[in-house]
């Protein structure tokens, strides 16, 4: 995703909504340690916990508008940290996220087939 893409992205009414009820939610009170260089991986695993917790704001979007939101909070996070980041640097951020993304959702997969084994196994030998 490109910076141009991004800000179109911001512009849309469905993340401007969304995005607001997660500043009132406490978004802007998100704590991220503010060092010499930035740690990525500490403002996504914050924005993923965040939206954890916040479930039911995003209870109406898509996979894909998920990815999207996550992009934009974090992007803003980047711009209230006043960071002024390169669009090379902005792209290798969204893909880890992207990376996290899967990996939780693959997780998710797999933790759902298991419980389903093991409650056939447990209906099986009763």
């Amino acid at each position: 995703m490109k910076l141009l893409e991004l800000k179109i992205l911001k512009e849309n009414t469905i993340y401007k909504r969304v995005l607001d009820e997660l500043k009132v939610k406490g978004l802007d009170k998100l704590h991220i340690s503010k060092e010499d260089q930035i740690d990525y991986l500490d403002i996504i695993i914050s924005v993923i916990d965040f939206l954890q917790l916040n479930k039911k704001t995003l209870k109406k979007l898509n996979e894909e508008q998920y990815e999207d939101i996550i992009i934009i909070i974090v992007d803003e996070i980047l711009e209230s940290m006043n960071m002024n980041i390169s669009e090379e640097q902005i792209e290798k951020v969204i893909k880890l996220l992207k990376n996290t993304l899967l990996i939780q959702k693959i997780s998710k997969y797999i933790l759902s087939k298991i419980k389903k084994i093991i409650n056939s196994c447990k209906i099986n030998y009763c």
